[in-house]
């Protein structure tokens, strides 16, 4: 691994975690009956983050070495972080976007 390829690695992991604590803080601002519809409402979110940590165990777990991978890794985290500081502005937005839905 590069010193380039580890810097893209901390940095979507970084990411990552931003969005993590965030949407976890979001939750506990909005009122108890309405943190299941939050986290159904983040859940593309969440799947973000799923797949750039898949991303990230993708080459120690095969062994082989794909240059693409923390580029394409350090993308996915940082758009997730950035619609994560959309949600964060305004947690309640989710859940008016997904009762005008119904």
């Amino acid at each position: 691994m590069s010193d380039l390829d580890l810097l893209l690695t901390v940095m979507a992991a970084g990411a990552s975690l931003y969005s993590l604590f965030t949407l976890r803080a979001d939750a506990r601002r909005l009122h108890y009956r309405d943190r299941s519809g939050f986290w159904r409402g983040v859940l593309p979110l969440l799947l973000g983050v799923a797949l750039t940590v898949t991303l990230l165990l993708l080459p120690p777990l095969t062994g082989t070495h794909l240059n693409w991978v923390p580029s394409v890794a350090l993308a996915l985290a940082v758009a997730v972080a950035g619609l994560t500081w959309w949600v964060d502005l305004e947690p309640g937005r989710v859940l008016r976007v997904r009762a005008s839905r119904r």
